[in-house]
């Protein structure tokens, strides 16, 4: 397994393997098929531009993918999130998310950052376990903040705090 930051020559394989896991996993994504296919290939291929997208590769194959990026305001730039963590179940086992966060936080310490954050579903408890065992924290919680298939379900912040 790879893991290397994406660029925009793989916006084709980013948006494919982000589609797939839409469908294949709602109850891990905010982004639902028609926000997804509203977003434009410029505005992906624009984050990928910026080096903001990761990405584990079997082979030439993307696996996994995640984002991370700091707001634009220079008062909250210490603070960087993470979005749309995804492996695909072929990939699944080997260690590809863990890898894909791993490089990702590292990237944003070494531009500066002080503080990762994300949101996750609730009742996401394989997601939620990954990020405890990085050292993330529950940091807040909106009850009934994510309506996935009908079913409100929580929304939870989780923290790093980088040294």
């Amino acid at each position: 397994m790879n893991i290397r930051r994406l660029t925009a020559a793989d916006i084709a394989a980013y948006r494919a393997l982000h589609r797939f896991g839409i469908a294949e996993s709602p109850d891990g994504f905010v982004d639902v098929v028609e926000t997804d296919a509203a977003r434009s290939d410029e505005a992906v291929e624009a984050m990928l531009a910026r080096g903001e997208g990761w990405g584990a590769f079997d082979g030439e194959r993307l696996i996994g993918k995640c984002t991370i990026d700091a707001l634009p305001y220079p008062s909250l730039a210490h603070t960087f999130w993470i979005h749309g963590v995804y492996v695909h179940p072929d990939g699944r086992g080997a260690g590809a998310s863990t890898e894909l966060l791993r490089a990702a936080i590292a990237d944003a310490k070494e531009k500066g950052g002080s503080r990762i954050a994300l949101w996750v579903n609730g009742a996401n408890r394989h997601a939620r376990s990954l990020y405890e065992r990085l050292g993330f924290q529950q940091t807040g919680r909106i009850p009934g903040g994510i309506k996935v298939a009908g079913a409100l379900v929580d929304d939870v912040l989780m923290t790093l705090e980088l040294t």
